[in-house]
């Protein structure tokens, strides 16, 4: 995995720019759901930025729901099961918001990323669902 040359001109954080290149590996397929990344130093080399720059991007890209990470594994691309469609009902509101630490465990959802979707009183994980209305 090469990564693309980060600029250290100001304009863009270097953890975004790191961020945004794996973000696009991942969306492309280069880097599958079940892949592995490279460890923090090897991409700190890669990216020649430092490895609090490379956190920061894994933190970002974790909230966004992309990765996983657990202490002593490797971290890898998380799988996300195909999203099911959801009618909205006529008349009903639909609001985004980041789950409470019951929600998360009830719905098998990363504690540090992924929002909800609330309709009435049920609540969807947005990486799994999807709405549209007639």
């Amino acid at each position: 995995m090469v990564g693309h040359m980060i600029s250290r001109r100001p304009g863009s954080s270097l953890y975004e720019q790191v961020a945004d290149d794996i973000r696009r590996k991942i969306q492309s397929g280069e880097l599958p759901p079940g892949a592995k990344l490279q460890s923090e130093k090897y991409l700190a080399d890669e990216y020649e930025v430092g490895r609090d720059t490379i956190r920061d991007a894994m933190q970002h890209l974790r909230k966004e729901g992309l990765i996983e990470s657990r202490r002593g594994y490797r971290t890898t691309v998380r799988k996300v099961a195909q999203r099911e469609p959801v009618q909205l009902p006529e008349g009903e509101r639909l609001y985004a918001r980041m789950p409470t630490p019951d929600e998360c465990q009830e719905h098998n959802i990363p504690a540090d990323g992924v929002p909800v979707l609330v309709v009435g009183d049920k609540i969807y994980p947005a990486d799994r669902f999807e709405f549209y209305a007639e």
